[in-house]
């Protein structure tokens, strides 16, 4: 038997069909519900969103779920750029979504809800509701307490909701409570005080919930799949709601008959760190829901799919092989990836694209901006996903083996140039291949890895330890050069964060360092964090911004506060690093103006003082003007990784 074959039959459960209610599934792999924002604040599909929906089902996932958080009632304010279901103005794409989904026999469904005290009326004006006027930690608004005749239409749009769905050839509806929304905040007994026949004892609160199932149910044919999400593991005790509450919630649901999956995860909107389990980053174990949907499957009738850092086929396949569910969900390494489902069936795993558990595709939504992949810059740009090989074949000379130029690299070979990479180290990377030894982040450099594979399967001609100089260059008698070299410390006086992570500056007991970070992202928190764990005896960051990590989003911010908390490390929002006259550094309060004198035996790092290295691109101008020199990456300016990672695909795939 051939390795390929092996392959095939080791994950057979994965790829296998599984029925679903009257239907059924190709095979196991699920891209869960989630919001992408791209509506403008409108609630409209646009041709953006098919596009999206339907590349992921043309890389061979069994079921899309789409539009997280779609919202089923006009008079609730909805957030975090979800989708109206209640508008008829979206049934011609619904319609031509569905037709294009099915073409690649996948099953299309669509998350419903109605988000309750999770919802904000900043932006709609219309108060928010809920069962009691208690206001949800994260967003703190109170809302108003419906009325019990403000309840049944409610219900009739979800039902409303699922019919339309039905009506423009959609196979499901997928209700949910998960993440703190509506009916999740009638079951708890913490949130839930009202005295009508939707509070009180454990019949009352669920009550709105079994309404809103078995309207839906009613609303449909039996063909069509009802699904339902929920948390399995609230991971805070706000709701006063436990694992085994959720069980004896999901079994009493189950007992109605009416649904046909569930949908397991964890976490809930009611703190900041629930909400952070909600979409767990890399901080959380691999497979962090599979064992409380193991025990919901052991007790439910009808097939369990379970969502939460299920990040690979074998992991997949491992979970179905347990029997911890039936379904599983694999968004984010879909959205890095959308062929991973056809890779992983071929048995060439090693040209799936990982994700990297970054965070910045739910951290950017959860911060009010539309979805991307840090890794896959087509998923928001899918003119990106189409490297047409090129007329004519070039030599390409990159400069910098960090990932923007190893994205050129590889999608200018893709094309079917003779690319070479220089790199004047002896790794690739960049600056992400330090980043990646923060224990913090252990896939961050999963991206790398792969990048290395991919130019070694293309054949770049790769030569590390080779100076970006001009004369290496263009010695190579290139066509078209692409100038990926980074960016530079503004003062070399200062221990950089590289120099710290690559261990040429030592750390030991008695250590003390001070990070002083303008940047305000994950970068100088993780780099203390770093110090801290390898022993140093004091560890301070230092910001000019109101917060530590102040432009984190608050998906990632509640893990990385914990960290530090954990390890000591002190945080100094509102200061200003200073040099007296005469030499001395002080850290000044930018309101108190009180100061603390650093002490000389500090080791000071400074994170957000970078300038980009162009220095090469006005050589090779002068000594060869009538070649094409492109600058990408940090070398024109030190940004994310996904800006990086856009400009090696965009420059690719213009050459």
């Amino acid at each position: 038997m051939s390795d390929h074959q092996t392959v095939q039959t080791n994950l057979q459960t994965l790829f296998s069909p599984l029925k679903i209610g009257n239907k059924e599934a190709k095979n196991r792999i699920v891209s869960t519900s989630h919001a992408v924002a791209w509506d403008n604040g409108t609630g409209l599909i646009n041709d953006r969103h098919v596009r999206y929906h339907e590349r992921k089902a043309a890389g061979g996932a069994g079921i899309i779920m789409t539009f997280g958080s779609a919202s089923v009632y006009e008079e609730s304010a909805a957030s975090y750029g979800s989708v109206s279901l209640w508008n008829e103005e979206n049934e011609p794409l619904l319609k031509d979504l569905a037709d294009r989904v099915h073409a690649h026999g996948a099953l299309i469904m669509s998350q419903a809800t109605h988000m309750g005290r999770r919802a904000d009326s900043s932006v709609s004006g219309r108060p928010i509701q809920a069962p009691s006027a208690i206001p949800e930690g994260v967003h703190r608004e109170i809302p108003h307490v419906m009325r019990t005749e403000e309840i049944p239409p409610i219900i009739q749009s979800f039902a409303e909701a699922a019919e339309r769905l039905e009506r423009c050839g959609w196979d499901g509806i997928e209700i949910t409570s998960f993440s703190g929304h509506l009916i999740e905040q009638f079951w708890s007994p913490a949130l839930n005080h009202r005295t009508d026949r939707y509070g009180g004892d454990f019949a009352g609160r669920m009550r709105f919930s079994i309404e809103v199932i078995q309207a839906v149910r009613e609303a449909v044919s039996s063909d069509f799949i009802i699904a339902f999400r929920m948390t399995a593991d609230p991971k805070t005790d706000a709701l006063d709601l436990d694992h085994k509450d959720m069980l004896d919630i999901a079994r009493t649901l189950d007992d109605l008959g009416c649904i046909d999956m569930f949908s397991i995860s964890g976490g809930t909107g009611a703190t900041y760190d629930a909400q952070a389990a909600v979409v767990p980053g890399d901080t959380f174990a691999r497979g962090t829901y599979n064992h409380v949907a193991k025990n919901m499957k052991e007790q439910l009738s009808v097939p369990v799919l379970v969502a939460g850092r299920n990040l690979d086929p074998s992991q997949a396949e491992s979970a179905l092989t347990n029997e911890d569910c039936d379904l599983v969900g694999m968004t984010r390494a879909i959205i890095a990836d959308p062929d991973m489902p056809q890779l992983a069936q071929k048995g060439e795993f090693s040209r799936i694209r990982p994700c990297i558990a970054c965070g910045e595709c739910i951290g950017r939504l959860y911060s009010g901006m539309p979805v991307i992949c840090t890794v896959n810059p087509a998923m928001a740009d899918d003119s990106l996903d189409d490297l047409t090989p090129a007329q004519q074949q070039r030599k390409v000379v990159i400069v910098g083996g960090g990932p923007a130029g190893m994205e050129a690299a590889r999608v200018s070979a893709i094309r079917g140039h003779e690319v070479h990479l220089l790199e004047g180290t002896d790794k690739l990377g960049g600056k992400v291949y330090f980043a990646a030894m923060a224990s913090e982040r252990p896939h961050y450099g999963r991206h790398i890895k792969w990048l290395e594979q991919e130019l070694d399967r293309l054949g770049v001609n790769v030569h590390l330890n080779t100076k970006g100089t001009t004369d290496n260059v263009l010695l190579l008698n290139p066509d078209d050069i692409v100038l990926a070299t980074g960016a530079n410390p503004r003062n070399d006086h200062y221990v950089t964060d590289v120099e710290l992570l690559d261990g040429k500056v030592s750390i030991n007991g008695n250590s003390k360092v001070l990070i002083y970070d303008r940047e305000g992202k994950f970068r100088g928190s993780s780099v203390a964090h770093f110090a801290a764990e390898k022993g140093a005896s004091q560890v301070e960051i230092a910001t000019p911004l109101w917060s530590v990590a102040e432009d984190l989003d608050e998906m990632q911010k509640p893990e990385l506060y914990r960290l530090l908390t954990e390890k000591n490390v002190t945080m100094s929002p509102n200061k200003h690093l200073r040099t007296t006259k005469e030499g001395h550094h002080v850290l000044e309060d930018m309101w108190s103006e009180t100061k603390r004198d650093i002490e000389q035996d500090e080791m000071i790092i400074f994170i957000g003082y970078e300038e980009g290295d162009n220095r090469l691109l006005d050589q090779l101008k002068s000594a060869a003007p009538e070649l094409d020199v492109q600058l990408i990456g940090d070398a024109v300016s030190p940004r994310r990784l996904n800006d990086a990672v856009s400009e090696g695909v965009r420059v690719g795939s213009s050459l």
